[in-house]
């Protein structure tokens, strides 16, 4: 099975948005929401469940998925100081025809972060701004949340394995995207990659829901992935668009 194939949900890259008019509603804190999108994995139409809960002070994020073939589950729980989210725990396990778990363990008093990537432990100093990969998404509509207009660029450090990169995402534009819930303000950033001609990663979230993701692109390998929007509350409020 191609190995491309076999990566399909981690697509929900976490880059973010697009966006005509900002709302700072939030811009203390995140919101919470529900949202379920749909794509295809081999020509197979796959539906993905997110969530981000608060248990008083702790955030969990939450995502799933699953086929015939294969089953994930990713999980990040993280608090936040002030406009930062820091991080405590994140699992990935995906099952079936493959089987894949990555963990990052978060230990402010230990001063460490503990990465487990291809069944090996890696560790590495611990930092308030280091994320892992799906925790991004929500430090993505923070930095959004408090701003007057879209950064130009977002830069992030992510932890998957035993890499700490900082990552780069760029504004391409904000404007209008029809979805399944309607024509939606967004805002559009892409993710930059060494080599743009055999990798893009792209992403829209809605300006007027808190930026929440409603639009994700992945090429690699001559495969496109696409993530789209079928229906999302924020906050208890139905996403609708005109």
């Amino acid at each position: 099975m191609n190995r491309y194939k076999i990566k399909w949900a981690s697509a929900l890259i976490g880059l973010a948005l697009m966006g005509v008019g900002f709302s700072t509603s939030h811009a203390s804190g995140l919101s919470l929401y529900e949202a379920t999108y749909t794509t295809k994995v081999m020509g197979i139409k796959v539906t993905l469940n997110r969530s981000l809960t608060r248990d008083e002070d702790r955030f969990h994020l939450s995502q799933a998925g699953k086929t015939f073939l294969l089953k994930l589950n990713e999980d990040s729980h993280f608090s936040l100081n002030g406009n930062q989210i820091v991080g405590e725990e994140f699992v990935y396990q995906l099952g079936g025809v493959s089987n894949r778990r990555r963990e990052v363990l978060f230990d402010q008093q230990k001063g460490t972060i503990r990465s487990l990537k291809k069944e090996e432990w890696t560790e590495h100093p611990w930092s308030p701004d280091v994320l892992d990969r799906l925790s991004q998404q929500e430090q993505m509509r923070l930095k959004l949340l408090g701003s007057e207009t879209p950064p130009e660029r977002i830069s992030l450090s992510i932890i998957d394995g035993p890499r700490i990169k900082l990552k780069h995402f760029d504004l391409v534009e904000t404007g209008t995207l029809d979805t399944s819930v309607g024509t939606l303000n967004t805002v559009h950033y892409t993710l930059r990659h060494d080599d743009p001609s055999e990798r893009s990663s792209d992403a829209w979230l809605a300006t007027d829901h808190d930026f929440l993701m409603v639009r994700t692109e992945h090429v690699e390998d001559g495969s496109k992935t696409v993530i789209e929007i079928q229906s999302a509350t924020v906050e208890g409020s139905p996403v609708k668009g005109t």
